[in-house]
């Protein structure tokens, strides 16, 4: 059995125990992980309490079921991990198992180390602290991250500059967490894989985005020799070094293993649980568009964040917009009732479920969107995208923008 306790860092950097987790050993049939969560009694009478997730763990004395037999912990708990880079360094790092790979031994090795505001700890308080190492050794973390990509056979000793900074972000692409004296950064460096310039595709997307009037995490692209890092500035850590809590869409529609989602669902969570839903729901409606017409389609649940800040439950800001680099021509998400690029009417048609109710309205907002992303040209060029690059990720974002205005 595991025993983990729960901490949470609220905006204002004050820390609190929020509650505690309980995960039965697997059981010798089929593996499952009986699972539950049960508030603390103190937080529960924190005036600045509130719901760790906000559809599935109200604020209450009763103990609640994980109900998720793979993981063992609610889904909010689980967003604390990294999925694969980050996922691979923990294991390399601990030196871990099959067997000890499970969801809650991980969150026990993160402990205070994950993106957003939770920590957890055996028992005691957690060492609470910026993640993340100097911004002077970008170019070494970018050397040790291609080194350990290729093939793994890295010292120990080596990797552990890597493992300091590398050991939480998200995603299957090489990441490191750094820091300097403007604030806490994720960085993105090139995969070994990659066939196109991926790293200044994303910078162009994002600038992209901004035009388009999308709210997006703060980005900036920097050159380390021939190479290149994309530094997303992280919007779980606030001006005070408080940490602002994030849960995924994927955790708020429990949507584990295969699942069939779309924009609207989103939308009727975002109904549901923001401060400030029509603001929300407006911006995720901006952000449909846009990945429709760059041509976004790993658009899945977990790129989708509600942050809850001194405002309460927020849409977060918008992150990893990255152009298809791959054949995947269809989106993770419905967009109406299919996975289809879709085109203006379809568009149109969906936009009363993100509270634009007259037709004309939704017009002027996807006409404004088209008129930014035809700038696509010029802002490849700037990021520095090489021609044949944006010439083959051009053409396919042309044919959706030429789709999208009929």
């Amino acid at each position: 059995m595991i025993r983990l306790d729960a901490w949470l860092t609220l905006p204002s950097g004050e820390s609190v125990k929020a509650g505690t987790l309980v995960v039965a050993d697997p059981d010798n049939v089929r593996g499952v992980l009986p699972g539950q969560f049960r508030y603390a009694p103190e937080y529960l009478e924190n005036p600045k309490a509130f719901p760790l997730d906000p559809l599935h763990l109200p604020l209450s004395v009763d103990i609640f079921d994980a109900d998720r037999p793979s993981a063992g912990v609610h889904g909010v708990f689980e967003d604390s991990l990294p999925d694969d880079w980050g996922r691979r360094l923990l294991v390399r790092r601990y030196k871990l198992g099959r067997k000890d790979q499970r969801i809650p031994q991980l969150l026990r090795l993160i402990g205070n180390q994950g993106l957003g505001a939770l920590s957890y700890v055996e028992k005691g308080r957690p060492d609470f602290k910026t993640t993340g190492v100097p911004l002077r050794h970008l170019q070494e973390l970018a050397l040790l991250a291609e080194k350990f990509e290729q093939d793994g056979v890295v010292d120990d000793d080596e990797l552990s500059l890597l493992f300091q900074a590398g050991s939480s972000p998200g995603g299957a692409r090489p990441k490191a967490l750094i820091k300097d004296k403007s604030g806490a950064y994720l960085a993105k460096f090139a995969s070994t894989r990659d066939q196109l310039d991926v790293v200044g595709l994303e910078a162009a997307a994002m600038e992209l985005g901004r035009r388009a009037g999308i709210e997006t995490a703060d980005s900036r692209l920097l050159a380390l020799g021939s190479r290149k890092c994309l530094l997303v500035k992280r919007f779980d850590i606030n001006e005070a070094g408080g940490r602002n809590h994030l849960v995924s869409m994927q955790s708020l529609l429990k949507a584990d293993g295969y699942y069939y989602a779309g924009y609207r669902d989103m939308a009727e969570v975002i109904r549901h649980v923001s401060a400030l839903p029509a603001r929300d729901l407006h911006k995720l409606y901006r952000q449909m568009v846009f990945n429709a017409m760059i041509g976004n389609t790993d658009d899945h649940l977990k790129n989708f964040l509600m942050l809850h800040n001194d405002e309460g439950w927020r849409l977060s800001p918008a992150f990893d917009l990255v152009p298809n680099i791959g054949f995947n021509r269809e989106h993770v998400l419905r967009i109406g009732y299919d996975n289809r690029p879709p085109d203006l009417e379809t568009l149109l048609q969906e936009a009363g479920h993100f509270g634009l109710k007259r037709r004309q309205q939704a017009k002027e907002v996807v006409m404004e969107i088209h008129e930014a992303v035809l700038e696509w040209p010029a802002i490849f060029t700037a990021n520095k995208v090489p021609a044949k690059d944006a010439e083959s990720i051009g053409r396919n974002i042309s044919q959706r923008l030429e789709k999208c205005s009929r």
